[in-house]
């Protein structure tokens, strides 16, 4: 059965493969779709499409929009879109400068606290990706300040933690919104956590454009998985999944493929986009 990995990432965000390589990692896998979801970023479609040529192996257009939702990220995955419309453009260019001034409070903080940490460190791991706290952290690392990046998060980059900076940008119904506006098909990303059944939150994503759940994910186990996709049937939304891969880290291989969904998902949101 042909299958699809619709949630990866790339260098163009926090991913450790280049466009290219990440398509030759999905081949390899033996897939027959990947949809490329950076954060806030979709600049690197273009060298996939490239390199997919050589292969039986279609590239999705996506993207990784994280928004703020109650003082909490909330992160939207956009499918099928046109990335080259010149609004769409910029509005991920101006979500990436929220990054951008979110990264250099980091660092101040940090250097508040006397840690050897600069804008200069974090960009070189970034590249020509959207900041992140990845990035942050493998500096972190490389400065010998903690031993491992998930040190990092727990002591200096996750909530609560002294140099902890909250997420500005745009909210769920904006980013659904924008998506739809660019033709798109929006799934919320991992939900494991999120109450999206209080408060009628599911029902204002809905009646915002919402179109899909990710089901398949690392996170969610296989109880949480049938119970998101009851709730998708429930509210008429397709549903998504993949493996949500960055690439190797820390010895571990990259694990593309491993979370997949068939490929007569990719053709349902094909059907449900325009």
């Amino acid at each position: 059965m042909a299958k699809a990995d619709l949630h990866l990432h790339t260098t163009y965000s926090d991913g450790r493969f280049t466009p290219s390589e990440l398509v030759d990692a999905a081949v390899l896998a033996g897939l027959r779709a990947i949809a490329l979801t950076d954060h806030d970023h979709t600049g690197g479609l273009p060298e996939a499409r490239l390199r997919a040529r050589n292969y039986r192996l279609e590239v999705i257009s996506g993207v990784e929009i994280n928004t703020v939702w109650q003082e909490r990220e909330l992160h939207v995955l956009g499918y099928c879109i046109d990335e080259t419309l010149d609004w769409w453009v910029d509005l991920l260019a101006t979500q990436r400068q929220a990054r951008e001034r979110r990264m250099e409070r980091f660092v101040q903080r940090l250097q508040d606290q006397d840690v050897p940490v600069t804008m200069a460190d974090v960009r070189r791991h970034a590249g020509h990706g959207a900041l992140g706290r990845p990035h942050l952290a493998q500096a972190l690392v490389e400065n010998g300040v903690v031993s491992s990046e998930q040190q990092a998060f727990v002591q200096w980059l996750s909530y609560g933690s002294t140099a902890y900076v909250p997420r500005e940008g745009m909210s769920p119904v904006e980013a659904i919104q924008a998506i739809r506006k660019a033709g798109g098909v929006a799934s919320i990303a991992h939900p494991k956590g999120l109450p999206l059944e209080e408060g009628n939150l599911i029902e204002t994503l809905i009646e915002a454009g919402l179109g899909a759940l990710e089901v398949v994910h690392p996170s969610q186990p296989p109880v949480l998985r049938e119970y998101y996709r009851s709730m998708a049937e429930h509210y008429g939304l397709l549903w998504t999944g993949g493996t949500d891969d960055h690439g190797p880290k820390g010895g571990r291989p990259a694990r593309i493929g491993s979370d997949s969904v068939p490929y007569a998902v990719v053709d349902a949101l094909k059907a449900r986009a325009g």
